[in-house]
């Protein structure tokens, strides 16, 4: 019986964000026949890492919370090596800095960074370390072309080190979510009449919570039956509030917090807004919008120009422009038919591209290449 191959997922925590989605779709997507996986949280748990733990399934802490310790280098290396990791598998810039420092010590077989944004608030000690870094790693995954792009040009490494994987979402049965939209649907107090757009993400000034809210604020002068659902957590919860209240809106505005199942939320929704506007890799919230049947609303940053078709499955507006913004909202609100056809057209984007079986795929493909490339 052939051996399966030990693979480490290495993040910084694991809470609930698109990052943490990701790896979490890798790890219980992969094939147990040939693959032995296990998560390793470096400097906290989470949400993710309670639900993981729930389940019995592989997930450590190791209570590492910076690489400018060399001791924490080595303890890592010395992990690495004692398991017998076959392949590391980093994700976000701290577990990827100080994984592949450790995995270099360790002679870890195969090594993969993946890259789920773009960091243009680098400086030119990150991308050193990114750039010295890429020599020692075999595959540099990119979430989006416009993260590849930023890898490239602006981190300066070779073509040949990235390759591009889309980020993807696992939609469950949308039947047995009908019970569970209903509840959540007459506990946040909406109705059938309303029209009502969803924004799920982390409430961080790079999301564009403040514009979406003054947006909303122009919606609703023209059509009072609209809400704005906004899920997640994060420093700007108050000030959001806060926000709402000033412009108007807030007993139109409902702050759900973080949810680890947001299907029931967008299933009752019928609009996704994602107005980010300094960064963004490649929405996850997005993916999953579209496969719910959602049209969505996203900025013209990042990734999210290759989720969202313009005039197809929804629009793309300018970063950072509420009228442009609350004009995509007041076309969408308006036309039942519109809302439909994008939100059919959402779907089969979603199944030519975005799913979690095709992302498994790939990134099973990638681990193969890449073994393949060191035993010769």
């Amino acid at each position: 019986m052939m051996s399966k191959t030990k693979i480490i997922l290495l993040v910084e925590d694991f809470r609930i964000g698109g990052l943490e989605r990701v790896v979490e779709t890798i790890y219980y997507g992969l094939d147990r026949e040939r693959y032995d996986p296990c998560i390793w949280c470096l400097a906290a748990g989470g949400e993710l890492f309670q639900s993981v733990v729930r389940k019995g399934e592989k997930i450590i802490l190791l209570n590492i919370k910076t690489y400018h310790d060399p001791a924490n280098i080595f303890k890592l290396a010395f992990l690495l090596r004692k398991n017998k990791i076959q392949i590391l598998h980093t994700h976000g810039y701290f577990a990827s800095t100080i994984g592949r420092f450790s995995a270099l010590l360790a002679r870890t077989p195969v090594v993969i960074s993946h890259v789920h944004t773009t960091y243009f608030s680098f400086s030119r000690r990150n991308k050193y370390i990114e750039k010295f870094l890429s020599h020692f790693t075999d595959r540099i995954v990119c979430v989006s072309k416009a993260v590849q792009t930023f890898v490239v040009e602006v981190e300066k490494i070779h073509p040949s080190k990235t390759c591009l994987i889309y980020n993807a979402a696992d939609l469950p049965d949308p039947r047995s979510l009908d019970e569970q939209t209903e509840i959540e649907r007459f506990q946040l107090g909406i109705t059938h009449k309303d029209i009502v757009a969803i924004s799920v993400a982390s409430l961080t000034p790079h999301k564009g919570h403040h514009i979406l809210l003054d947006a909303t604020g122009i919606v609703m002068q023209e059509y009072p039956n609209f809400k704005l659902v906004i899920v997640g957590a994060g420093s700007l919860r108050n000030e959001l509030e806060e926000h709402a209240k000033k412009v108007g809106i807030f007993n139109n505005t409902i702050f759900t917090g973080l949810r680890e199942n947001v299907f029931p939320l967008l299933k009752l929704a019928n609009i996704f807004v994602l107005a980010s506007t300094e960064r963004e890799g490649l929405g996850i919230a997005l993916i999953e919008a579209m496969a719910t049947g959602l049209p969505v609303i996203g900025t013209r940053l990042g990734g999210i120009p290759e989720v969202v078709q313009e005039n197809t499955n929804g629009f793309l507006v300018s970063p950072g422009d509420l009228h442009e913004l609350a004009l995509a909202i007041k076309r969408l609100v308006k036309d039942y038919d519109l809302r439909e056809n994008m939100g059919g057209a959402g779907q089969r984007i979603y199944n030519e591209k975005f799913t979690a079986t095709q992302m498994i795929r790939n990134v099973e493909t990638l681990y193969a290449e890449c073994d393949n490339l060191r035993l010769k």
